[in-house]
């Protein structure tokens, strides 16, 4: 795409109230304005609107109130991914640090054993796509998106090995509602 593409996209949502689907995605995933990274939101909201914009396949000026429509729905997914993928980063941090203090790193590695020989035991019972959906959200802590990319599926198949995974667990569990 063209610079005049991205110069379109940036007039287009400073345009009337367009810029509220940014504020809105952000209050949608519970951020509120005095969070410090609140300000850094708004800006990449800015970003990924522009991206958006760029990729959506019709032309977003034709038909304004379906463009804003997807683009709301589709900011506040990236948003959020973005957010959860940061928070991953942020959380294999903190074990690291935890791990280096001394005497939680053998209480970590047993966790660790702990929580493989259970993982090992639930892939036993699922099929193919149950155990890569399992591995890739217990064991690698990814999204379905993620997962989905991963495999090179759609998100949707993604949520049915979940949901096949689920049901399965609640027979095991005993949890037949």
């Amino acid at each position: 795409m063209t610079d005049q593409t991205t110069q379109t996209a940036f007039e287009f949502l400073m345009t009337g109230d367009h810029e509220k689907l940014i504020y809105s995605a952000i209050s949608k995933l519970g951020v509120p304005k005095r969070h410090p990274d609140y300000d850094d939101l708004v800006q990449e909201g800015r970003l990924v609107f522009v991206t958006i914009f760029r990729k959506y396949p019709q032309d977003p000026l034709a038909e304004p109130k379906q463009f804003l429509a997807y683009a709301h729905k589709a900011l506040y997914r990236q948003l959020l991914n973005q957010r959860l993928k940061t928070k991953r980063l942020q959380d294999k941090h903190a074990v690291a640090d935890e791990t280096n203090e001394a005497g939680t790193h053998v209480d970590a590695l047993h966790n660790e054993v702990v929580d493989e020989a259970l993982l090992i035991e639930w892939l036993q019972l699922c099929n193919t796509n149950e155990q890569r959906f399992l591995i890739g959200s217990v064991r690698d802590r990814m999204t379905p998106t993620e997962i989905a990319e991963r495999w090179g599926v759609s998100r949707q198949a993604v949520y049915k090995w979940r949901s096949g995974l689920r049901k399965k667990l609640a027979n095991v569990l005993g949890d037949n509602d």
